[in-house]
């Protein structure tokens, strides 16, 4: 113990000793004293010889495609000499500060507020990319949105000093911390890693697995503690564990942190989801009952984890140098967001956590999500444009059709290779040929990838990728057995054909849109914002929605008399509860995107092979 104690000392000395040198950033964020939602941040800078210095706070950052700003949310700017003396500072733009007599500087302090519960306006800021301020309960520490860098300097070594309230833990996936007392004292080489590492504080609900050589901490932030950190380890290990396998029996890391914020109220960017670093991944769900968030967290959590490889070991050198100041996007989100989607649900079929039906499901799930977006848009175009917005519209494909090319592109490889080489393949010869230190050049990577491959794909990638042709869907499902229609006409039964949304705040159902309703739903006289209840006496639930919707369809018939209760608000605002009714009848509606896996005994033997090889089904 004494040893130990020793070690922590001498280790904090030396990090000092670097800092006293001049040569980095010593930043200081006491989370003990919030006013108005805010924290005072201060910095003792680093030797500075120049008469004017510029600091900023990024304008982008990576993962969120989009201008943010985030220089929106500091104010109360100040810079010291060593006497206390104000020095001259002007404000040239949202995220700059210019300083006069820099080489005298000694001290700057700013005040940041909360992105979460900011009046900024737009852009709002995707919550797992903001900030957020709670006063004794939660802080959820983006670094990049508290902390900046000067022009030139980026490189220099940074250490945090975060005062803690009593109790309360730093989640994270930094390892270079020394705890003393109520301070924790981060170490970090440079701006790049310290904007890689975001950070929660709150009073600890963290459960750690062990993956092959990687420890994982799973950290939860529940207000009502409906959501534990032993559940979403419980869902998430069977993943990480395919996901080892996946990636060849070992995971490129040492450490890993999933931090996720369970929110009790609506985000103000009406959105939900994660975002993704290196080395770990920050959540912001909705708080509701835990079993029903189980799959959920397994996508996403597939997902985010799956960034280990693309873009930590595979990477285009705008990411590798990545700018915060001025937006220079790489030309392969299909690779970084598509390839990464696409592996979070292969994994899951190939290793058994999904079924074949459940996989057709998620497939045409993307399918008809992808038809909403511009399918003649060269991908490669859109990526490096993405933040203008011209493009920005487009974005949410890269989920959708992004995944579907890394369909095909695996469904070719296996094609040509005779099921011997597939997306798994690729993903580690290229981590073999890049790595984490080596970032190729955007207009060289399908050229590297034909080489590693096939003609054929550098074909595919000229024409499908970048050239925007239509993705041959319907030949390659056939290969493995799966029945493709682009569009079908049939009459069956419906709710009403309006749009379905969920609720997080009352955790309903609810009737999103009616613009497309059909004329039974007509009938029932559905209202945009009523909240569902029941489907004939039924209660409908997140968690039996995907058996109670099918069951209901299969017990009905037309002539049959359908009851749906649901809360309506009444002229005074307040919620009522109204049963709606009327007999059902049949009406035409035009399916799109149709896919059915066909029977096993009805495949023939290359199907079967196919199939085997590409999802071991």
């Amino acid at each position: 113990m004494k040893k130990t104690l020793l070690t922590l000392l001498f280790l904090s000395t030396v990090i000092f000793s670097a800092l006293a040198t001049g040569k980095g950033y010593l930043y200081t964020l006491d989370l003990t004293k919030v006013t108005d939602q805010k924290l005072r941040v201060g910095l003792t800078p680093p030797m500075i010889s120049a008469k004017e210095v510029v600091y900023r706070m990024p304008k982008i950052v990576p993962g969120t495609y989009e201008i943010y700003d985030f220089g929106r949310f500091v104010s109360a700017f100040q810079a010291f000499d060593e006497q206390g003396k104000e020095l001259a500072v002007d404000h040239p733009d949202l995220n700059s500060w210019r300083i006069q007599e820099a080489q005298k500087l000694a001290k700057i302090t700013y005040l940041v507020e909360s992105s979460w519960t900011s009046k900024a306006g737009a852009p709002i800021v995707f919550e797992p990319a903001g900030t957020n301020i709670e006063e004794g309960k939660n802080f959820v520490l983006n670094t990049h949105g508290f902390f900046g860098f000067f022009d030139g300097m980026k490189k220099l070594d940074y250490e945090l000093d975060i005062i803690k309230p009593a109790g309360f833990y730093g989640s994270t996936s930094l390892t270079d911390v020394v705890t003393t007392g109520n301070t924790d004292v981060y170490h970090i080489p440079d701006y790049t890693h310290l904007a890689d590492a975001p950070l929660m504080y709150c009073i600890p609900d963290t459960t750690s697995i062990l993956i092959g050589q990687a420890r994982v901490l799973i950290s939860s932030y529940s207000p009502s503690h409906k959501v534990t950190s032993a559940y979403i380890a419980e869902n998430i290990d069977q993943i990480l564990r395919a996901q080892k396998e996946y990636l060849g029996g070992d995971l490129p890391i040492k450490k890993y942190a999933f931090i996720f914020y369970f929110t009790d109220r609506p985000t103000i960017s009406g959105n939900s989801g994660a975002l993704e670093h290196n080395l770990s991944s920050f959540y912001v769900l909705p708080e509701i009952k835990q079993e029903y968030l189980k799959q959920t967290l397994r996508d996403v959590a597939a997902h985010e984890f799956f960034h280990v490889v693309t873009p930590l070991s595979i990477h285009s050198e705008e990411i590798a140098d990545f700018d915060f100041s001025v937006p220079n996007m790489s030309e392969h989100l299909w690779l970084y967001e598509g390839l990464t989607e696409y592996s979070a649900g292969l994994v899951q079929i190939k290793y058994g956590i999904i079924d074949l039906p459940a996989y057709t499901e998620m497939l045409h799930d993307k399918l008809v999500a992808a038809s909403r977006f511009n399918d003649k848009l060269s991908f490669t175009e859109m990526s490096k444009h993405v933040v203008e917005a011209k493009y920005h519209t487009q974005y949410n494909n890269v989920y959708e059709k992004g995944a579907l090319i890394g369909m095909c592109l695996d469904m070719k490889l296996r094609k040509l290779s005779d099921g011997k080489y597939g997306i798994q393949d690729l993903l580690r010869d290229l981590s073999k040929t890049y790595g984490r230190d080596k970032a190729f050049k955007d207009d060289e990577l399908f050229g590297a990838i034909t080489k590693l491959t096939y003609p054929e794909i550098g074909t595919f990638l000229k024409n499908d990728v970048a050239g925007g042709d239509p993705l041959p869907y319907k030949e390659l499902f056939n290969l493995a057995g799966l029945d493709y229609e682009n569009k079908q006409t049939i009459k069956g039964i419906t709710l009403g054909g309006f749009e379905l949304g969920f609720d997080t705040l009352s955790k309903h159902f609810i009737v999103a849109g009616t613009q497309l309703m059909d004329n039974f739903g007509k009938k029932m006289k559905y209202k945009e914002g009523d909240q569902i209840l029941d489907l004939n006496g039924a209660e409908l639930t997140m968690d039996n929605a995907r058996q109670l919707i099918p069951k209901y369809a299969s017990e009905v018939k037309a002539g049959d008399e359908v009851r749906i209760a649901v809360l309506r608000k009444d002229r005074r605002g307040r919620l009522k509860k109204k049963v709606l009714h009327a007999k059902l009848e049949e009406v035409e509606t035009v399916q799109t995107n149709i896919l059915t896996a066909i029977s096993p005994d009805l495949l023939t033997p290359e199907q079967k092979k196919f199939r085997k090889d590409w999802i071991n089904q």
